[in-house]
């Protein structure tokens, strides 16, 4: 269970500032209107102090700023420094980046010896430090240095501030011996009349709650040092005031801690019955604490002889340790780690046994001796040296079993991985084939639909001549291209490609040109070859026989070919499978087993077949 800080934010005496006004640093860039600057001084005083009594969460801190900015101005204008340091100190409060308002206030008291207002500011700016966790070990200093400063003005508020943030630093650095000393000092000034002056504005309820604070502190340091009555005792303190007071906070702790006593001192059943209930009803814990109390709850269970249950409690507080990814160490993982070594250890799992290893070894080397002794009954068995040749020869036996493996067993592998790719690409490839086949289909279907539709009467342009006439076929007359383009119109509408005999030199004749002329003409307007040219018209009108025509799906695929114009069926096969992508066979089949008609839907993703095809539709 990691230990909470719980500090009393104090509101302080305020230090002193003095300069131009020009020359004032810190503040606001923006204009003080006329609304704030022409109000008389003390209105807006009153006006700031009253703006910071409101919730924090919605106080308007551009308001809070033109105020301070105001009133800075003013009283440095009067030389009254004390109230231009209060103003600067309670604006860096609200100030997401207060800190370099705190160290000119301290530059300027350090300087002109204004040593209560130094004092208050050293705290303030080891507050800091401790909020956002950083530098803790100047923070420890700052309160130091502020706690000697104020013997010469023995102001109690001060005493019991830096007092209670040394205790705290102390305990957090595992000097525990002296943050249990500061701490009973602390709990003393609860039984005298000193206390009334350090919380001369606060009520009995506020008081209370500081004592628990304190005492639930001593908790824990008494449970860091093994001291189980002491821990005890004012574990149940802590309880007494979260029974009269209904504070669920105290509550969870005392839950927290009691149960961790309990298990350290081998009363199982009862330690996890509190664990849990803590587990249950505590919130806004960081990941590290959980940790603790699941790692607690491993010991339990682990104590219980529940093996299955102490496996599950442990992982699941190494898994929250390394989330959390803090420098949080608490001694009771070592229980963890060690229980999760042996465990990978006895089921032969050497990697994870190492990895367990690596964290063993790295937690000895930051935090201490794993020999040593952390609470009856749980006892860490290795030491550091232990540790090092357990894993060098973990490691050596990793590096064997890996040299020893069977052949058979990796050729296996490799065999099924084989398999399973091949599975995957088989799989992949009947998908693809069956997208074409659903693309060509749909594609067919909507341009026999549109075929379906009767003729515009509307006079056909011709442009190919005129595109010509200064082009790749300006050789050619413009009246033997129309001629061409005629021809080929006719050749392509009454479908004469099916015959066996069309050779370029034959259509030439039928269209009343030359070959040379009708070659140059497919090859620029067609941009292919004449065998190519021909042969995309044959598979396109294959392709729409066999959508419209039952009867030629039951032909065999060489019949299919002879009915078309191929002279032979390998030629047929290729050409149909550089046009499609399919085989006439799997497209005949899909097509029979199709029991509507084709799809007149328009779908995202329809292929375009080859600009070859699309010239015969």
């Amino acid at each position: 269970m990691k230990k909470r800080v719980f500090l009393l934010f104090l509101i302080f005496s305020v230090v002193t500032i003095s300069g131009k006004a020009q020359d004032l640093p810190f503040l606001i860039d923006n204009k003080v209107p006329d609304s704030i600057r022409l109000q008389d001084y003390q209105t807006v005083r009153e006006k700031f102090f009253a703006l910071i009594h409101n919730d924090i969460q919605v106080i308007d801190t551009l308001l809070l700023e033109l105020y301070g900015k105001d009133l800075i101005i003013k009283a440095t204008g009067k030389n009254d420094h004390l109230e231009v340091s209060n103003f600067y100190d309670t604006l860096s409060d609200y100030r997401e980046n207060c800190l370099p308002t705190i160290d000119y206030v301290l530059k300027y008291t350090k300087t002109h010896n204004l040593d209560e207002f130094y004092i208050e500011a050293l705290i303030r700016k080891a507050l800091f430090f401790i909020n956002t966790e950083s530098n803790l070990e100047e923070a420890y200093s700052l309160a130091q240095e502020a706690y000697d400063k104020n013997k010469r003005f023995d102001n109690p508020v001060i005493a019991y501030t830096t007092k209670y943030i040394m205790a705290v630093l102390l305990a957090d650095s595992d000097k525990t011996k002296e943050a249990i000393k500061m701490y009973l000092e602390l709990e003393e000034l609860y039984h005298t009349d000193v206390i009334n002056q350090i919380f001369k504005f606060d009520t009995d309820q506020y008081i209370k709650e500081a004592l628990t604070a304190i005492q639930y502190n001593l908790a824990l340091a008494y449970f860091r040092l093994h001291n189980y009555i002491k821990a005890s005792e004012y574990i149940n303190k802590v309880k007494e005031y979260a029974d009269v007071s209904g504070t669920n906070d105290f509550l969870s702790k005392y839950l927290g801690l009691k149960g961790g006593i309990l298990i350290r001192q081998g009363s199982y059943n009862e330690g996890l019955k509190f664990t849990n209930e803590y587990l249950d009803i505590a919130v806004n814990l960081d990941n590290d604490e959980f940790s603790h109390s699941y790692t607690m709850q491993g010991i339990a269970y682990r104590g219980l002889h529940q093996p299955e249950k102490a496996l599950t409690s442990f992982l699941t507080a190494d898994s929250l340790r390394d989330v959390a990814g803090s420098d949080y160490l608490f001694s009771d993982l070592k229980v963890t780690y060690e229980y999760l070594h042996n465990h990978y250890k006895q089921t032969g799992d050497v990697a994870r046994q190492i990895e367990y290893l690596n964290k063993m070894i790295a937690y000895e080397e930051e935090y201490g001796k794993l020999s040593q002794n952390i609470g009856d009954e749980i006892i860490a068995s290795y030491t550091l040296p232990e540790l090092l040749l357990e894993k060098e020869n973990a490691i050596k036996t990793l590096e064997e079993e890996k040299e020893s493996r069977n052949i058979g067993i990796i050729l296996f592998v490799i065999l099924g991985l084989a398999a399973i790719s091949f599975a995957i690409y088989q799989y992949r490839r009947r998908l693809k084939l069956k997208q074409r086949f659903i693309n060509l289909r749909d594609t067919y279907s909507e341009r026999i639909t549109t075929e379906e539709k009767p003729e515009e009467t509307t006079a056909v342009t011709r442009p190919v001549v005129q595109n010509h006439i200064e082009g790749a076929l300006s050789h050619i007359k413009p009246a033997q291209l129309e001629k061409i383009q005629e021809g080929l119109d006719s050749f392509e509408k009454k479908a004469l490609f099916t015959s066996h005999n069309v050779t370029l030199k034959s259509l030439a004749n039928q269209i009343g040109t030359n070959a040379s002329y009708l070659s140059k003409y497919i090859n620029v307007e067609k941009s292919e070859n004449f065998s190519t040219y021909l042969n995309d018209l044959r598979i396109n009108y294959v392709l729409k026989e066999l959508y419209n025509n039952p009867k030629l799906k039951s032909y065999t695929v060489a019949a299919i070919a002879e009915e078309v114009g191929f002279s032979n069926v390998k030629s047929f096969s290729t050409h149909f499978k550089r046009v499609t992508g399919l085989s006439v066979s799997y497209f005949i089949k899909n097509l029979s087993s199709e029991r509507d008609s084709f799809s007149k839907e328009e779908k995202d993703g329809v292929i375009n077949l080859s600009d070859r095809v699309n010239k015969a539709g």
